[in-house]
């Protein structure tokens, strides 16, 4: 028979042993050491507070008395720290954390389900927990309830382009994934093969803005934009222009400077008006879409009000100038300037002419087959450019009369030699004029080139710097645009070449301007002018007829009620007052 038990090494009293009581009482201190183990903390080396009872495990790298006694028990008595080696299996309560360690064999590590449950490294729940999920759970449900009032779920990642998601799985293979996977944008996608995902819904992460990019209600070919409802069908009424008469109750399409008013107005659901001096060209919201070879029948109204002052000295009294028109687009979304198409004019005579050599960035001479209409005379830097007719827009469209490669301030006056056609550039030609077909950026002989000229980029398709008769009055404006202005000329009642479309455009209280303005008194930054019912319809009755420097006449239908007579006149502004009720 053994002198100690197998399992805690007590020793046994032997037969005929003599003071048996010490052998007794060792078994008893074994006990009282080992039993319920409560520990005060892992240690590395002897603590000097401690005192008779106190138990440590002993942390690897032990120190002073604690030397080569790594995993096993310490404890304090009489003085003296006596050991117990630690057996497989063991389970100790460490006060210092709160949790449960248990001896493998080798180390104490924290035991799983106890209160220090979240130092694991990993959890199984009826399944293996391994280095990547290392929290494992099978069961038919999973409860996650609240300890109070509620309860949240938190996905973090480290950096926004990591993963934060929920993966659903068919037989391992992912089905459906939603989080944020890549960026910080909410998603929810779908696979078929567990490969390519599909994305059903997207939220922007900055905006809050709602995308499927999956889902059509409309046809592709009908475009991308948003949807529209049948308030916004019905605030366009018949016309082109949506929320034209303020239907919509607030002041969609119209600039941020306009304010719906519903209270006056020239017997419309609302106006919308402007406060203050002219700042900028104010324009709608929306782009309507032209067929430029077509007229366009224009409306609207006005009202300015009158502001306190003695404005008699003035010819229009407290009466200011305003403007109102279109600013043109083209198929790509660009606005069209003057300079895109207007060409100079010197003594009636075109300079749109070809080139006789070839053209490249770097030259200072450009070769023209006739200068005879180049600019000789007129300083302004805006007309001592070029502009060549080599454009290609994102479709690969060619124009013959529009073109946004040009620049301004390219020649001086004495630099145009008409007699041998050619033009002394006063710098290098740019890079920026360079032919985007060619790889070396050159122009061949033959290529359409002008001399640049400048004017309005607006088409004042309404009025143009009009006052009208009376303040304190509603007018309803009449006018038309059409036809397509191949003359350079940058004709006011047409479109320029290029032109896809247009958006309405206002310089209101244009000659209200502080300290006042060529001969217009300054009425103040309480001056108020209201705009509404614009309107941009197709006039069917309409004829456009090509002039010979490539312009358009416009011609409309024009009623006489009180000479019962119907007349086909030029295109003219109307404006007559407005009997509100």
């Amino acid at each position: 028979m053994s002198n100690s038990s197998l399992q805690l090494s007590l020793p046994y009293i032997q037969g005929g042993q003599a003071q048996k009581h010490i052998t007794h009482n060792e078994a008893i201190r074994t006990l009282d050491t080992v039993v319920q183990l409560s520990v005060v903390s892992q240690a590395t080396a002897p603590d000097a507070g401690a005192v008779d009872g106190d138990r440590y495990i002993v942390a690897p790298g032990a120190t002073d008395d604690f030397i080569g006694q790594e995993g096993n028990i310490a404890m304090l008595e009489t003085g003296v720290w006596a050991f117990f080696a630690a057996k497989t299996g063991w389970v100790a309560y460490d006060e210092s954390t709160g949790g449960q360690v248990v001896f493998n064999g080798n180390d104490w590590t924290p035991t799983v389900g106890g209160a220090n449950v979240t130092a694991t490294d990993r959890m199984g729940i009826n399944a293996t927990a391994d280095t990547t999920n290392r929290l494992a759970v099978s069961s038919d449900a999973s409860l996650l309830t609240h300890a109070g009032g509620g309860h949240q779920i938190k996905v973090n990642k480290a950096t926004t382009t990591d993963t934060a998601s929920l993966l659903f799985q068919t037989g391992w293979s992912g089905r459906a994934e939603m989080g944020t996977t890549g960026t910080d944008d909410f998603a929810i996608k779908v696979s078929a093969d567990g490969s390519a995902f599909q994305t059903a819904l997207q939220v922007d992460g900055a905006t809050g803005a709602v995308s499927l990019p999956n889902t059509f209600f409309a046809d592709p070919q009908f475009g991308t934009s948003m949807l529209t409802t049948t308030e916004y069908v019905n605030a366009r009424g018949a016309g082109t222009v949506s929320n034209f008469l303020g239907h919509l109750g607030n002041s969609y399409n119209y600039p941020t400077t306009l304010v719906l008013d519903r209270i006056e107005t020239p017997g419309t659901p609302g106006a919308f008006v402007k406060v203050g001096h002219y700042s900028a060209a104010e324009e709608m919201g929306e782009h309507i879409a032209i067929d430029p070879n077509r007229v366009y029948r224009t409306g609207a109204y006005l009202r300015q009000e009158t502001e306190a002052g003695d404005w008699s000295a003035f010819a229009n009294e407290g009466r200011h100038a305003h403007y109102m028109g279109f600013r043109c687009y083209d198929a790509d979304g660009f606005a069209i300037d003057a300079g895109h198409h207007a060409r100079f004019r010197h003594n009636g005579v075109d300079s749109l002419t070809t080139l006789t050599q070839p053209l490249a960035p770097g030259d200072t001479v450009v070769h023209v087959a006739d200068a005879t209409g180049w600019n000789e005379s007129t300083d302004s830097a805006f007309k001592r450019g070029l502009v060549i007719f080599g454009y290609r827009d994102a479709a690969g469209r060619a124009y013959d009369h529009y073109s946004r490669i040009e620049a301004i301030d390219l020649f001086e006056l004495g630099g145009v030699d008409k007699a041998t056609g050619q033009i002394t550039l006063n710098q290098p030609l740019p890079g920026g004029l360079a032919n985007p077909h060619d790889a070396n950026g050159v122009w061949p002989v033959g290529t359409r080139i002008a001399n640049r000229n400048s004017g309005p980029n607006y088409k004042f398709g309404f009025y143009e710097n009009h006052v009208f008769e009376a303040n304190d009055t509603w007018y309803h404006v009449n006018n038309a645009i059409g036809g397509i202005d191949l003359s350079g000329r940058n004709i006011a009642n047409n479109f320029p070449p290029g032109t896809a479309t247009v958006r309405v455009m206002w310089l209101l209280n244009y000659s209200n301007r502080t300290g006042g303005w060529n001969g217009y008194p300054d009425t103040g930054a309480g001056q108020r002018t209201w705009v509404t019912g614009v309107s941009v319809d197709i006039d069917t009755m309409a004829q456009v007829s090509r002039v010979a420097d490539g312009s358009c006449d416009v011609y409309v239908v024009q009623g006489d009620s009180s000479a019962g007579t119907v007349s086909f006149v030029p295109a003219s502004l109307s404006v007559s007052p407005v009997q509100t009720v």
